[in-house]
């Protein structure tokens, strides 16, 4: 599984494809994370949560931005 920002999201999809990995799961979460107070990751790190359990117990599962 790989973990992006949605400012990577075409980038992740054109790789996966590059590699042959179109099924390979990628979680997404809203950018950026790198300059926002800690309070507001650990709420997308909660809202991410759910779309991670999900990608774990079910493969193809699609993942949607947190």
């Amino acid at each position: 599984m790989t973990f992006i920002t949605d400012a990577f999201t075409a980038l992740a999809k054109s790789e996966k494809e590059a590699f042959g990995a179109s099924d390979h799961p990628v979680l997404v979460v809203k950018h950026p994370i790198g300059t926002v107070k800690i309070e507001e990751v650990n709420k997308r790190a909660d809202a991410a949560l759910d779309q991670l359990v999900g990608i774990l117990l079910e493969p193809g599962a699609k993942a949607k931005v947190a």
